[in-house]
C-alpha cells in the first residue's frame, strides 16, 4: 500500500471518530438532561434535597458516559493501531518477497530462476497495487531472454545445462527459429515458458488499463493453450509452431508476427492486427477471426476451414492454397487477394470484395458464384508459354543419332554425310570409311607435307554406321567423318609412270 493511500485512510478513520464523539456526547447531554427524574424517585422530598439527589444522578451518569467513550476511543485506537501494525508488517514482508523474488530472476541456476518467478505470481494475486509492476517485469524478462531477432550479445545459462542461449532463445539459430540447447522442436526455455504461462492466465481485473508488451520475442513452439492476451502487444514475434489452443488475442497487435505452422484452433482473433503476419500453414479451424486486419498477410496452405472471417480485411493477402472450405467471408475484402489454388467450397462470399483477386483453374468456388463478375482476375499461361506448350504437345520427340546440328545440315540441300557408292561398288557391302583403290588398286597417296584433306567445316571424329570393328553408334553421337568427292581425291594422284 502507497504511503499517500495510507495517510488518506487515516484522515478518513480520524474524521469518522470526530462524529462519532460528536454523536455521542449529544446523547448523553440529552440522557444527564433527561433521565436523573426516571432513574430515583423525589417523593417526600422538598427543595434543595430533592435538585442534590438529581444532581448526584447526573454526575453519575457523566462519569459512565465519559468512561464509556474512553473506553470506546481506547478500543478504536488499540484496533487501528494493530491493524495498521499488521498491515505494515505484511507490506514489508510482501516488500522483501519481492526483492527475493527479483534477485532469483537473474540466478545462474534454473529451479532458483522458477522459484523467482513462481514467487512473483502468487505476489501478484496476493497484492492488486503489484500485480501490474509484477507483470511489467515478468514481460521484461520474456522480453530480455528471449528477443527476436537474435542479439549477437544476448548470452545466458540456459535450462540450467550450461548451454548458452539466453535461457529461452536468447540463442536461437539464425533464420531457422529454434533456440541453442533447445530440442528439436524449438521449444523456448522452461523459465520463459513459465514466465509467458504466467502471463496469459494473471487477473485481467489488476490490469488496470496498462497494455502488455511481448514484441519481437522468441516464442516458437510455445505452449499457450486457453491464455489470454487480449489488446496485447505482439508486432514482430516468432510464434512458429506454437499452440494457441482456444487461445484469447482478441484486438491484440500482431504485425509482421511469424505464426508459420502455429495451432490456433477456434483461438479469438477478432480485431485482432494482422498485417503483413506470416500464418503460412497455420491452423485456424474455427478460429473467429471477424473484423481482423489481414492486409498483406501470407495465409499460403492455411487451414481456416470454419473459420469466421465476416468483414475482415484480406487486401493483397496470399491464400495460394489456403482451405477456406466452410468459412465465413461475409463482407470481407479480398481485393487484389492471391487465390490460386484455394479452396473455397461451401464458404460465405456474401457482399465480400473480390476485386483484381487473382485465381486460377485450381481455385474452387462456391456453386454459384462467378469471381469474374465480382472483379476476380484468373490467372493464365503467357502467350509466348501457351504456344511453346502447346507444340511441345503436338510434335513428337524426334532420336537424332548424331549432334543436334544435324538435324538442320539434313535440311538443307547439298551433299550428304553419306556419299552414295560408287558404280563399281555395288557388289560391296555399305561404304566404309576409308575409300576403295582405283581401277589400277593402287593406294591412296599421302597428301603433301603442310597440306591437309578438304574435310568439312563440320568434320568430327570418326564414328560412322559403316564401321566393321566399332559398335553401332549410340544416341548423341558424333556425326561420321566427311570424306571429299571423288574428284577432289583424283586431283591430288600423281601421273601415272
Amino acid at each position: 500500500m502507497k504511503r499517500s493511500e495510507r495517510w488518506r485512510r487515516r484522515l478518513a478513520r480520524c474524521f469518522l471518530l470526530i462524529l462519532a464523539l460528536v454523536a455521542v456526547a449529544g446523547v448523553a447531554a440529552l440522557v444527564i438532561r433527561f433521565a436523573p427524574p426516571w432513574l430515583i424517585s423525589t417523593k417526600g422530598l422538598t427543595g434543595a434535597a430533592r435538585l442534590d439527589e438529581l444532581n448526584r444522578v447526573r454526575v453519575a451518569l457523566l462519569l459512565i458516559v465519559l468512561g464509556a467513550a474512553a473506553a470506546g476511543v481506547a478500543l478504536y485506537v488499540f484496533t487501528t493501531s494493530s491493524r495498521d501494525r499488521r498491515h505494515e508488517h505484511a507490506e514489508r514482508e510482501r516488500s522483501e518477497r519481492f526483492m527475493r523474488a527479483v534477485d532469483q530472476l537473474g540466478h545462474p541456476a534454473l529451479d532458483v530462476r522458477l522459484g523467482g518467478i513462481y514467487s512473483l505470481e502468487r505476489l501478484a494475486q496476493e497484492s492488486p497495487e503489484d500485480h501490474v509492476p509484477i507483470i511489467e517485469i515478468l514481460a521484461a524478462f520474456v522480453r530480455e531472454h528471449a528477443p527476436w531477432p537474435v542479439r549477437p550479445g544476448a548470452s545466458r545459462t540456459g535450462n540450467g545445462t550450461g548451454g548458452a542461449g539466453g535461457a529461452s532463445g536468447a540463442g536461437v539459430a539464425a533464420g531457422a527459429g529454434v533456440p541453442v540447447g533447445a530440442d528439436h522442436r524449438g521449444r523456448p526455455a522452461t523459465d520463459v515458458q513459465a514466465a509467458v504461462t504466467i502471463l496469459g492466465r494473471r487477473t485481467l481485473a489488476h490490469d488496470q488499463d496498462r497494455t502488455m508488451s511481448l514484441s519481437h520475442t522468441a516464442l516458437a513452439g510455445a505452449s499457450l493453450t486457453g491464455a489470454h492476451f487480449e489488446g496485447a502487444l505482439f508486432s514482430g514475434v516468432n510464434l512458429e509452431g506454437a499452440d494457441l489452443f482456444k487461445a484469447n488475442l482478441r484486438a491484440a497487435d500482431l504485425e509482421g508476427a511469424i505464426l508459420r505452422g502455429a495451432g490456433l484452433l477456434l483461438a479469438n482473433l477478432n480485431d485482432t492486427v494482422l498485417w503483413g503476419a506470416n500464418a503460412e500453414n497455420a491452423r485456424l479451424y474455427g478460429a473467429n477471426l471477424e473484423g481482423a486486419a489481414l492486409k498483406g498477410a501470407n495465409l499460403r496452405s492455411a487451414g481456416l476451414t470454419g473459420a469466421n472471417l465476416k468483414d475482415a480485411g484480406l487486401h493483397s493477402a496470399v491464400l495460394t492454397g489456403a482451405d477456406l472450405t466452410g468459412a465465413n467471408l461475409e463482407g470481407a475484402g479480398l481485393d487484389g487477394a492471391n487465390l490460386e489454388g484455394a479452396n473455397l467450397d461451401g464458404a460465405n462470399l456474401k457482399g465480400a470484395v473480390l476485386l483484381n483477386a487473382v485465381y486460377d483453374a485450381s481455385t474452387i468456388w462456391p456453386a454459384g458464384v462467378d469471381p469474374a463478375i465480382q472483379g476476380a482476375v484468373a490467372r493464365t499461361w503467357p502467350e509466348e508459354l501457351s504456344r511453346v506448350a502447346h507444340h511441345a504437345e503436338s510434335v513428337p520427340e524426334q532420336a537424332y543419332e548424331g549432334w543436334p546440328q544435324e538435324a538442320e545440315e539434313q535440311a538443307q540441300p547439298g551433299w550428304s554425310h553419306q556419299p552414295e557408292p560408287a558404280p563399281e561398288a555395288e557388289s560391296q557391302p555399305e561404304w566404309s570409311h576409308e575409300p576403295e583403290p582405283g581401277p589400277e588398286a593402287e593406294p591412296h597417296p599421302e597428301p603433301p607435307a603442310g597440306e591437309a584433306l578438304p574435310l568439312s567445316s563440320e568434320a568430327l571424329p570418326l564414328s560412322g554406321e559403316g564401321h566393321e570393328t566399332g559398335p553401332a553408334p549410340e544416341p548423341q553421337s558424333p556425326p561420321p567423318l566427311r570424306w571429299p568427292p571423288d574428284d577432289d581425291i583424283g586431283a591430288d594422284e600423281p601421273p601415272a609412270g
